[in-house]
């Protein structure tokens, strides 16, 4: 249970780090221009940022815990996109990413970690997905093989 709590973790740090950068590239441009010369720093603190979301997705149960209703999930999804919200934002104002001082900024912020959640979760869906379908093709063809081996023994047993 706990390596595929930590593969669930790692994989989606992966999509946060990616929408982060992908994110961070659209507001500063928007918001500085393409002149702005950054810092190293803001690569670590992008990592910083996306390790501090991931771990927000603690609430979020992996395939193989326990079941819960689909409200308590749609509770958890809330409570993990407003956990997302206040780590970016704090986040960013402490990195100085933004100010608090111009709305469009924080607006701008708001509205990245939207695009950001969305894209992830889309992405993540998707990817359950194609793993469900490869698995269910797999059992197909293990049931298939089976049925088709019980065949060929009845046969054989007809014949003896």
């Amino acid at each position: 249970m706990m390596r595929k709590r930590l593969d669930a973790m790692a994989s989606l740090f992966v999509k946060i780090t990616t929408g982060i950068l992908f994110a961070s590239a659209v507001f500063i441009t928007v918001f500085y221009g393409w002149e702005l010369e950054l810092h190293v720093d803001i690569l670590w603190q992008i990592l910083v940022l996306a390790f501090i979301c991931t771990l927000g997705s603690l609430v979020i149960p992996v395939d193989g815990q326990r079941e819960i209703s689909r409200r308590s999930m749609l509770i958890r999804i809330a409570v993990y996109y407003a956990y997302v919200n206040a780590a970016v934002l704090f986040g960013g104002f402490l990195f100085r990413w933004f100010s608090f001082d111009n709305l469009n900024q924080v607006l701008g912020m708001v509205a990245a970690v939207a695009v950001v959640y969305l894209a992830v979760w889309i992405c993540s869906s998707w990817l359950d997905y194609r793993e469900a379908e490869q698995i269910n093709r797999k059992l197909e063809r293990y049931f298939e093989g089976r049925k088709n081996m019980n065949q060929n023994m009845e046969q054989k047993m007809k014949h003896d």
